[in-house]
Order: structure tokens, then sequence, then C-alpha cells
């Protein structure tokens, strides 16, 4: 079966691209043309990862320089199972060999508790938030400030906790894991008030870190590819990080 990835400028999205989004979004969430097209003037890129042409998920995705560095912000995803993983990975390898030298900022709200454990268990420690640690450094602070200052969407930032406020949630209550719970509850994050856990991670510039950055993104993956095992493990992390100073 042939995999591939395709990055759209969303201004030149064509009426089918358009419509199979559309009729995709429609499978797989409860949400719809109201909510999907207006982001299309948001977001400067639409991520879609197809197998025999057909569409397997797909992610807005907004990018910007400043300085000698890149910012990548990743916005709504839409995807069947987990083929978010497989796009995801794939858009890192090619941001990757797009910005050989540069360091690459990135940075997700999410509002789904079963996102935050895929996410965390891919990124492990690499992310911030941390599982253990509640103080978020100065230069992490620095940059999601960027992030804020360049994209209006982007609302009611709280930079001490890493988390925001979404005007349009797409949060549904389901009975999730207590770990995650309650490492949300010792942060104050309350996802059913509109609340996003803020992401941050950075891709180094120099060969060797990026090696090393590499490294640690693939044992992340083989984690997830063994879920049964994986998810267990994270789970003990998210357990183990509940903070009381917060």
């Amino acid at each position: 079966m042939t995999q591939s990835l395709e990055i759209i400028r969303t201004n030149q999205l064509l009426i089918k691209h358009k419509e199979e989004m559309l009729l995709f979004l429609r499978r797989v969430s409860k949400v719809g043309e109201e909510y999907l097209f207006p982001r299309f003037e948001r977001y400067e890129q639409a991520v879609c990862l197809r197998r025999n042409q057909k569409l397997l998920a797909f992610q807005l995705v907004q990018t910007f320089e400043q300085g000698d560095d890149k910012f990548v912000y990743f916005g709504p995803l839409f995807s069947r199972m987990s083929s978010f993983l497989d796009l995801f990975m794939s858009y890192i390898e090619v941001l990757m060999d797009e910005n050989i030298g540069r360091k690459i900022h990135l940075l997700a709200e999410i509002e789904n508790p079963d996102v935050l454990v895929f996410f965390k268990a891919l990124f492990n420690d690499c992310a911030y938030p941390k599982f253990q640690v509640s103080e978020v450094p100065e230069e992490v602070k620095e940059n999601v400030h960027v992030f804020s200052k360049k994209l209006s969407h982007i609302y009611e930032l709280d930079i001490e906790r890493l988390t925001s406020k979404s005007i349009d949630p797409l949060y549904q209550y389901k009975s999730t894991y207590p770990e995650v719970e309650n490492w949300l509850c010792s942060r104050k994050v309350e996802l059913s008030q509109g609340m996003n856990v803020v992401l941050y991670s950075t891709i180094p510039d120099g060969p060797s870190a990026r090696a090393t950055f590499n490294r640690q993104l693939e044992s992340g993956r083989k984690r997830m590819l063994n879920w049964k095992e994986g998810k267990k493990e994270v789970l003990d992390l998210f357990g183990g990080g509940v903070v009381s100073n917060v």
C-alpha cells in the first residue's frame, strides 16, 4: 500500500480538497463546515496523509520565522484511529529536512486527554509541561510568548502553567485515565472548562543534538507501536508527576 504526505497551502485548496476534508471530518468528528472552513483563513497549511489516495488524516498548521528560528503551530487534527502518528512523524521529517541548521519550535494546544497521552508518549520529557516538574524555564516561556504574540487565536495564555482557553472548544467529557485526571487536577487544568494544555518542544539546530532528539522521538514512536505496554509506562509517568506546588 502506498502512503503519501501532501502539504497544501490553504489559499490554494481546490473545491475537491475542501469537499474531501469535509466528508472526512463528518466521519470522524461532530463538527462540520461552519467549524472547518473559517480555519482555512487562519492556517497557512493543510497537511494530509493518504494511503492509496484515500484520506486517513489531516491537520491544519501555521508556520512563521523569527530571527534564525522556525516556529510551527499545530492546529486542528482529524484522524482515523492512529493515522495521526504517521502524519505527524512524516511532517516532522519534512520540517527537519527543510530547516537544517536552525531551531524549530513546536506548539500545540491540546484539549483531548487521549491526544495528550499520545503526544507525551511520543515526546516523553522532550516536551513541556514535564511529567514531574511544574516550573517552566525562562527560555521556554519566551518562545511560547513568541507564538502567542504572532497568533491571535491563542487565548488567555497562562505561561506559568502552560495552559490556554478555547474559544470554540471541541472537548466532550468521557471517562479517562485517573492518572491523567489527577495530573491535570494537580496543575489546576480543567479541560471541561475549555482549558487546553499548551504543549511545547524544540527541535535542536546542531547535528549532534538533533540526532539525540531523533533517537528520543523514535523511542517514543516504538513505545506507541507497542501500546499495551507503552500506555502503562506512560500512565505511570503521569501518576508519578502529580505536583502540589502549582
